[in-house]
């Protein structure tokens, strides 16, 4: 089962059972008590998963490895293609 097959089984868990309290098919004074809470219920849900996504690629971001060897080997590779082709005819501007 993929992530987003995931996503999307809780997504259609969490609208059926919301729809079923919010369109009156549930009955419980317990509902009918909160029934604006359970209406911005989707709204907060959303803001949570935006804070929870942009943390996610926050710290993602700020703990990102740097790979000295590998930008010096990349930089040693550019500059092999940069003469290959210059030995070609290419003019290249650095």
């Amino acid at each position: 089962m993929t992530k987003l097959f995931e996503w999307f089984m809780a997504a259609a868990c969490f609208l059926s059972v919301y729809f079923a309290i919010v369109l009156r098919q549930v009955k419980h004074d317990l509902l009918d008590q909160y029934m604006f809470e359970i209406k911005l219920s989707p709204l907060f849900l959303v803001m949570v998963f935006g804070m929870y996504s942009a943390t996610v690629v926050l710290y993602r971001t700020f703990t990102f490895n740097n790979c000295e060897d590998a930008a010096k080997e990349l930089m040693e590779q550019i500059k092999e293609a940069k003469s290959d082709l210059r030995s070609k005819g290419l003019v290249l501007s650095d």
